[in-house]
């Protein structure tokens, strides 16, 4: 069981959110203000979006804000440029494992990282489908 969370602020505008490895804009993307469509782009353009734990992270930032936010009805979830994403980036490595050239990572596995990666969107999203 995971602690209670915090109170989560509402952001008032989704597209000046600065996170790692996403960027997010409204639909139109001239509107000041939140929408009912957010378009969140996996964007990593010098690595094919490879997905990274603050590329995790971040999403799972948006995720928890638009689950509680009655502006926001849609997230269009896409990726910058010609691929939406290449998968992990293994330049980095997998938690508690190592990168190419054998550098160790030096984040270790927590009881959530050793959970099965594939449910993560489903897993993060859950309760906003209904």
């Amino acid at each position: 069981m995971y602690p209670p969370s915090a109170p989560i602020e509402l952001p008032a505008s989704y597209a000046k959110l600065d996170l790692p490895h996403i960027k997010v804009s409204h639909v139109p993307e001239s509107s000041p203000e939140p929408t009912p469509v957010i378009v969140l782009t996996l964007y990593r353009p010098q690595n094919n979006n490879a997905f990274t734990g603050l590329m995790q992270d971040s999403i799972t930032t948006v995720y928890k804000m638009v689950n509680v936010d009655d502006r926001v009805k849609v997230v269009v979830l896409t990726g910058h440029g010609r691929m939406f994403c290449a998968g992990a980036d293994l330049d980095i490595g997998f938690l508690g494992g190592a990168g190419r050239g054998g550098a160790a990572n030096a984040i270790a596995k927590s009881e959530r990282d050793i959970d099965h990666r594939d449910g993560y969107v489903q897993r993060e999203s859950a309760c906003s489908i209904g």
